[in-house]
């Protein structure tokens, strides 16, 4: 073999080692690359959830807030109408706001249960049932005929008893920081992933 092919086949041979490191390196480069920008979007995606989330938590917590609330306002003013002299004439129109009224309840507990956080749903489970039980108990013994003259104070009674039962479930649900707890979760799980 000459010399000068020795010095070739040499030259070759380092060169075809070079440009096989430098694609071995450039593999190894855009498979961490690609590791890198799939990890950035999946925490990209996590924190969207969580923003996600935090949002439907907090419309469905305000919408039983809210329905809770309009729900106490009918059982403070509107059912002590339906006792005594002129009850009758307030009874259809009550009775279909009662129902409009406890669906719209439902339908907002339905949200926090699906959305909600454990203790969240357990507090709306609390204030729908409450209101549910208390009001339909009532109309129940209304149409029973149990509001004659002398039943008036107990059904007012027991009128006031719902009422209170129902604002201690609502400020529970506000004071035990359901809303607070998942604006501060969501928060911190957000700016995790940022």
């Amino acid at each position: 073999m000459e010399p000068g092919t020795a010095t070739q086949l040499i030259t070759v041979g380092a060169t075809l080692g070079g440009v096989v490191l430098t694609l071995l390196a450039n593999a190894s480069l855009e498979r961490r690359r690609a590791r890198d920008t799939r990890a950035l979007e999946a925490m990209r995606l996590e924190g969207e959830q969580g923003r996600w989330l935090r949002d439907e938590r907090l419309k469905a917590y305000s919408a039983l807030s809210l329905a809770g609330e309009e729900a106490l306002q009918f059982i403070r003013s509107e059912l002590p109408r339906l006792i005594g002299p002129e009850a009758a004439a307030h009874r259809p129109e009550t009775e279909a706001r009662w129902q409009e009224l406890r669906t719209q309840l439902r339908k907002a507990y339905n949200h926090v249960a699906l959305f909600g956080a454990d203790h969240a749903r357990e507090a709306g489970l609390r204030i729908w049932r409450t209101a549910r039980n208390g009001g339909n108990d009532i109309l129940r013994d209304l149409d029973s005929g149990a509001a004659s003259a002398s039943d008036h104070p107990v059904l007012n009674e027991r009128i006031r008893a719902l009422s209170s039962c129902c604002r201690s479930d609502l400020e529970g649900w506000v004071s035990n920081g359901s809303l607070d707890w998942v604006v501060a979760g969501c928060s911190a799980h957000t700016s995790r992933a940022s």
